[in-house]
């Protein structure tokens, strides 16, 4: 799947899912001479198994061959083969082709994909918030929370909060200095978090399990 066809693409929970994973920190790498957006599926190497990565994979792609019609899902490569590296963080990533277009054309077509997504059923909707904390999302072990780093676009922020705001997931927004080096975080509580995990879920096995036991702990 390229950026274009992506544009053309009916919203379903399989597409909701991919912008997840690429809306909060947008993210390309150039693979075998193209240019790719990236959905990236990140953990630290100590932190998981490769059962738990395999179940994670085994599930993304069961959801996007069915929600795609054939021969159309985005492509999904392990982050790192001894051919490329996508990332040095153990896991994969869901690729969608640039084909040339800009960062700024790239970032339009992605947000008024999302923007029809606010619209949509609810399952698809609640499928976008899994993706956006399926991928990159962490336990703050200090603060108790489970945090999602985002780019300092704050309409871009807005838009992903006004989809959480209505499949009912509370949080709080953390907006650094313009300057600051660390990106800005979408926060969520203990209570919240529960909610979350009950009304909605992950894919990834090794997160939830971390979220879990850092619950039943704190």
């Amino acid at each position: 799947m390229n950026i274009v066809e992506l544009r053309d693409c009916e919203v379903n929970r399989g597409l909701a899912y991919v912008l997840g994973l690429i809306f909060p920190l947008y993210k390309t790498k150039t693979v075998f001479s193209k240019d790719f957006v990236l959905g990236c599926v990140n953990h630290n190497l100590n932190m998981v198994t490769q059962n738990d990565l395999t179940a994670h994979f085994q599930s993304v792609y069961r959801l996007l061959e069915n929600t795609f019609p054939k021969g159309t899902a985005p492509q999904i490569r392990a982050n790192k083969t001894n051919e490329y590296s996508i990332s040095s963080k153990a896991g994969f990533s869901v690729l969608i082709e640039k084909c040339g277009n800009t960062d700024e054309s790239c970032l339009e077509i992605l947000s008024q994909k999302v923007s029809e997504i606010s619209a949509a059923a609810l399952n698809v909707r609640q499928e976008f918030v899994k993706g956006c904390f399926d991928g990159r999302s962490s336990w703050d072990t200090t603060y108790r929370l489970l945090a999602l780093d985002v780019d300092r676009d704050y309409i871009r922020q807005d838009l992903i909060l006004s989809i959480m705001d209505s499949v009912d997931v509370s949080y709080n927004i953390n907006r650094r200095e313009h300057n600051h080096p660390k990106n800005d975080q979408i926060r969520m509580k203990k209570d919240s978090v529960n909610n979350f995990l009950n009304t909605i879920g992950m894919y990834s096995v090794c997160r939830f399990n971390i979220i879990s036991r850092a619950l039943q702990n704190s």
